[in-house]
């Protein structure tokens, strides 16, 4: 598989209001089309709604916050990150029936933040669900012994610290302690934050410390909302670890926001090769040949790839 080229990061040092969308260079070799077809109106953009809820939230206005995270998750009903923000946003304003569903969409995907199995056993326990708490506790104790070199230092902690608050939480149900997003590695990084950590990741893909990308850009996510560019290398770098599942999850995502991303087109039919699906490698091909109506580079490496395995 080819390395990712070194990117242009100039567009990473714009000015960016936390209601304009966040602009990402596009990648080399692998990049976005920024802009496109896909791109949602300014009504329905989910970045800017994302960045509104997260404002809405921290400022405790809970009801619009829970506006705005369905806005945003209206464009990317499964991710993890807005479901979970979502969930708290149903918490603060006493919907925990929602709120549960929220989490329970959050949970689906093996990367959710490790917070939402928290928040969940919460749920669970202020229901009066002793058993189903303790079934989280569970998964969190099986989560945190399965999280190997290729899961990463920074996830187990995060997981640890989740699975240690909800057994807290279960020992002492008549006053159980809030639980403390920073240990579960949930907060809401600043949009610079996020640009800050896009950066980072690049670099790290660069190097192939595909762990430790993977990682950042969860953190871009947290700051800026679901992004086509970022949901790719998140594909990327799950392609790498061998998480082939998760791969095609966040290929998709990133397709669903952006029809026209190059990059994400390209990857996907790189990852159905790697599954043995030849036929769909092909499809994504036929679908660059439309995109690149004089030819490209993400086209031209994905018929090198169809070439090698046939």
């Amino acid at each position: 598989m080819k390395k990712v080229h070194k990117l242009a990061l100039a567009g990473l040092a714009a000015a960016c209001a936390f209601a304009a969308p966040f602009a990402l260079a596009a990648p080399g070799g692998g990049g976005g089309s920024m802009g496109g077809g896909g791109t949602p109106s300014a009504n329905e953009d989910p970045q800017v709604a994302y960045q509104a809820g997260v404002a809405a939230l921290n400022a405790q206005n809970y009801r619009e916050a829970i506006r705005q995270f369905r806005t945003a998750r209206r464009a990317a009903p499964n991710n993890s990150t807005i479901n979970f923000a979502l969930g708290r946003a149903y918490v603060g304003n006493n919907e925990d029936g929602e709120a549960q569903e929220a989490f329970e969409r959050s949970v689906g995907d093996e990367a959710a933040p490790a917070g939402a199995w928290l928040e969940l056993g919460r749920l669970h326990l202020r229901a009066g669900r002793r058993d189903q708490a303790a079934s989280i506790q569970s998964t969190l104790a099986r989560k945190v012994a399965a999280c190997d070199a290729a899961c990463g230092d920074a996830r187990r902690a995060q997981l640890t610290a989740a699975h240690t608050q909800l057994t807290q939480a279960i020992d002492a149900p008549a006053a159980p302690a809030a639980a403390d997003p920073a240990t579960t590695g949930w907060n809401f990084p600043s949009v610079e934050e996020g640009r800050a950590s896009y950066a980072e990741a690049v670099g790290l893909i660069n190097q192939e410390r595909f762990v430790e990308a993977f990682a950042a850009l969860e953190r871009t996510q947290e700051a800026v909302g679901p992004h086509a560019d970022i949901l790719n290398y998140m594909g990327f770098t799950s392609r790498k670890l061998g998480r082939f599942d998760a791969a095609l999850g966040y290929y998709r995502e990133a397709l669903r926001l952006d029809p026209n991303h190059l990059g994400a087109t390209e990857y996907l039919g790189e990852l159905y090769i790697q599954m043995g699906q030849l036929d769909r490698a092909r499809t994504q091909l036929a679908r660059l040949d439309e995109l690149c109506a004089y030819g490209c580079t993400q086209r031209e490496e994905l018929a090198r790839w169809i070439e090698r395995a046939e």
